[in-house]
Protein backbone atom coordinates (compact mmCIF):
# COMPACT_ATOMS: atom_id res chain seq x y z
CA UNK A 1 0.00 0.00 0.00
CA UNK A 2 1.14 3.41 -0.91
CA UNK A 3 2.34 5.90 2.12
CA UNK A 4 0.03 8.14 0.27
CA UNK A 5 -2.90 5.86 0.50
CA UNK A 6 -1.62 4.99 4.27
CA UNK A 7 -1.88 8.36 5.07
CA UNK A 8 -5.30 9.24 3.76
CA UNK A 9 -6.60 6.17 5.30
CA UNK A 10 -5.43 7.01 9.32
CA UNK A 11 -6.26 10.97 8.88
CA UNK A 12 -9.84 10.24 7.49
CA UNK A 13 -10.37 7.60 10.90
CA UNK A 14 -8.62 10.07 12.63
CA UNK A 15 -11.03 12.86 11.82
CA UNK A 16 -13.82 11.27 11.73
CA UNK A 17 -13.26 9.70 15.39
CA UNK A 18 -12.07 13.42 16.90
CA UNK A 19 -15.23 14.49 15.36
CA UNK A 20 -17.67 12.45 16.90
CA UNK A 21 -15.61 13.15 20.30
CA UNK A 22 -15.81 16.68 19.55
CA UNK A 23 -19.63 16.61 19.07
CA UNK A 24 -19.78 14.35 22.21
CA UNK A 25 -17.50 17.36 24.39
CA UNK A 26 -19.37 20.30 23.10
CA UNK A 27 -22.72 18.69 23.77
CA UNK A 28 -21.43 18.49 27.67
CA UNK A 29 -20.74 21.88 27.72
CA UNK A 30 -24.06 22.56 26.71
CA UNK A 31 -26.46 23.21 29.95
CA UNK A 32 -28.93 20.65 30.59
CA UNK A 33 -32.29 22.23 31.83
CA UNK A 34 -34.33 20.25 34.38
CA UNK A 35 -36.65 17.60 33.52
CA UNK A 36 -34.98 16.41 29.67
CA UNK A 37 -34.39 13.93 28.43
CA UNK A 38 -30.76 14.87 28.41
CA UNK A 39 -30.71 14.59 32.00
CA UNK A 40 -32.51 11.38 32.45
CA UNK A 41 -29.61 10.00 30.38
CA UNK A 42 -26.88 11.92 31.74
CA UNK A 43 -28.17 10.05 35.59
CA UNK A 44 -29.49 6.72 34.25
CA UNK A 45 -25.49 6.90 32.87
CA UNK A 46 -24.48 8.00 36.29
CA UNK A 47 -22.32 10.74 34.89
CA UNK A 48 -24.76 13.92 36.22
CA UNK A 49 -22.71 16.70 37.75
CA UNK A 50 -19.12 15.49 36.11
CA UNK A 51 -20.36 17.01 32.12
CA UNK A 52 -17.84 19.77 32.74
CA UNK A 53 -14.67 17.65 33.97
CA UNK A 54 -15.09 15.46 31.13
CA UNK A 55 -15.79 17.54 28.51
CA UNK A 56 -12.57 19.24 29.12
CA UNK A 57 -10.50 15.67 29.13
CA UNK A 58 -11.98 14.98 26.37
CA UNK A 59 -10.97 18.48 24.58
CA UNK A 60 -7.27 17.33 25.78
CA UNK A 61 -7.38 14.24 24.60
CA UNK A 62 -8.53 15.09 21.24
CA UNK A 63 -5.87 17.35 20.66
CA UNK A 64 -2.96 14.93 21.97
CA UNK A 65 -4.45 12.35 19.15
CA UNK A 66 -5.15 14.70 16.39
CA UNK A 67 -1.47 16.26 17.13
CA UNK A 68 1.19 14.31 14.65
CA UNK A 69 3.95 14.75 17.49
CA UNK A 70 1.43 13.44 20.23
CA UNK A 71 -0.61 11.53 18.27
CA UNK A 72 0.48 8.05 19.87
CA UNK A 73 0.06 9.65 23.67
CA UNK A 74 -3.47 10.57 22.43
CA UNK A 75 -4.22 7.25 21.12
CA UNK A 76 -3.77 5.38 24.25
CA UNK A 77 -5.78 8.18 25.96
CA UNK A 78 -8.68 7.89 23.40
CA UNK A 79 -8.60 4.22 23.09
CA UNK A 80 -8.62 4.37 27.35
CA UNK A 81 -11.98 6.76 27.47
CA UNK A 82 -14.00 5.30 24.73
CA UNK A 83 -13.12 1.60 26.70
CA UNK A 84 -14.36 3.36 29.51
CA UNK A 85 -16.91 5.06 27.67
CA UNK A 86 -18.26 1.44 26.80
CA UNK A 87 -17.91 -0.30 29.97
CA UNK A 88 -19.71 2.45 31.67
CA UNK A 89 -22.76 2.01 28.92
CA UNK A 90 -22.80 -1.43 29.24
CA UNK A 91 -22.59 -1.32 33.26
CA UNK A 92 -25.48 1.27 33.55
CA UNK A 93 -27.82 -1.47 31.34
CA UNK A 94 -27.58 0.14 28.28
CA UNK A 95 -27.45 -2.63 25.58
CA UNK A 96 -24.52 -3.42 22.97
CA UNK A 97 -26.77 -2.20 20.22
CA UNK A 98 -27.19 1.18 22.02
CA UNK A 99 -23.38 1.50 22.38
CA UNK A 100 -23.19 0.84 18.57
CA UNK A 101 -21.83 4.35 18.11
CA UNK A 102 -18.57 3.36 20.66
CA UNK A 103 -17.74 0.00 19.41
CA UNK A 104 -17.55 1.88 15.65
CA UNK A 105 -15.49 4.82 17.70
CA UNK A 106 -13.38 1.76 18.75
CA UNK A 107 -12.86 0.61 15.56
CA UNK A 108 -11.87 3.46 13.72
CA UNK A 109 -9.59 3.91 16.20
CA UNK A 110 -7.87 1.08 16.02
CA UNK A 111 -7.53 1.55 11.74
CA UNK A 112 -6.45 5.22 12.82
CA UNK A 113 -3.54 4.27 15.20
CA UNK A 114 -2.11 1.36 12.70
CA UNK A 115 -2.68 3.76 9.49
CA UNK A 116 -0.93 6.42 11.78
CA UNK A 117 1.28 5.44 14.37
CA UNK A 118 3.72 2.87 12.79
CA UNK A 119 5.46 2.98 15.79
CA UNK A 120 2.96 1.04 17.59
CA UNK A 121 2.82 -1.48 14.99
CA UNK A 122 6.68 -2.26 15.37
CA UNK A 123 5.99 -2.96 19.29
CA UNK A 124 3.06 -4.99 18.26
CA UNK A 125 4.56 -7.19 15.79
CA UNK A 126 8.00 -7.61 17.38
CA UNK A 127 9.74 -5.49 14.66
CA UNK A 128 12.11 -2.47 15.15
CA UNK A 129 10.82 0.34 14.84
CA UNK A 130 10.69 2.94 11.72
CA UNK A 131 13.29 5.33 11.48
CA UNK A 132 12.04 9.15 10.91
Amino acid sequence: MSPRLSSIIGWTCAILVAAFNLFAAVMKLIPVTTGSPAEEFGRRLGTAGMEYPLAVLELVIIGLFLLPRTSTVGLVLMAGYLGGALATNLTHGFSSLEALPIYILLVLLAISGWFRNPEINARLLKRPAPSF
